[in-house]
């Protein structure tokens, strides 16, 4: 019984998607009360929960999934809907805030982005992953001129992710990148080699090119 109510609020979820309502594809429903109908469904969404899972956080964390998947496919509108909806399951979800600032980030809005992934963090500062996005947020906002990052916040940040995750590759290559911006060469290719180390499919090999041309590789690999 309980596989057919699931199904049937896949369905639901699925036809309140493609309904297009702006208010919905706005992160966090955009803090706005919600009109009449759109609350209605979102009551409706919430209760067919309750009859299908066990709790509600275990509800959030199903749709948590699927949002993801949402992300990983470049459907954001669907995505930040779906993560809207794993909010009102669980407001103290960290998947919620992560997802959303993933998506803001890639839409290129970094000052709330920043916002975003920090509230995940101080909800759950174990959350070394999430602290390489934030990371990745405060280098972009750098890059891009904005005065929501630096590049030693940037780096603070990184630095801690990976004293909590130190076999996070991803994270030494975005703190080489770091230390390149920084003018800190040598710096750079002792977190390139660490990023190396760990997982060459993390490397950028562009990025050693362009390292290369300000520092010759101190271990000769790269030319």
């Amino acid at each position: 019984m309980k596989i057919v109510k699931l199904i049937m609020l896949l369905m639901f979820v699925s036809t309140l998607t493609w309904a297009q309502k702006p208010v919905k594809y706005q992160v966090l429903f955009g803090n706005k009360a919600l009109p009449q109908k759109d609350k209605l469904e979102l009551d409706q969404f919430i209760s067919s929960c309750d009859a299908s899972f066990a709790s509600r956080k275990e509800a959030a964390n199903f749709f948590a999934e699927r949002a993801w998947e949402y992300v990983a496919s470049g459907k954001l509108d669907t995505a930040t809907y779906r993560f809207n909806l794993v909010n009102a399951l669980d407001t103290s979800s960290i998947d919620a805030y992560w997802g959303l600032g993933v998506i803001t980030f890639q839409k290129k809005d970094y000052p709330l982005a920043k916002q975003l992934l920090a509230k995940g963090l101080i909800s759950d500062p174990t959350q070394a992953l999430m602290r390489v996005d934030y990371a990745i947020v405060l280098l972009s906002c750098y890059l891009d001129g904005k005065d929501c990052g630096t590049l030693a916040e940037a780096d603070a940040e990184l630095a801690q992710s990976l004293k909590d995750e130190p076999k996070n590759a991803n994270g030494w290559m975005k703190r080489s990148q770091v230390a390149f911006y920084q003018e800190k060469y040598e710096l750079a290719w002792t977190y390139f080699h660490e990023c190396r180390t760990l997982d060459i499919l993390q490397m950028d090999l562009n990025f050693g090119s362009q390292l290369a041309e300000k520092m010759p590789d101190p271990k000769g690999i790269f030319k």
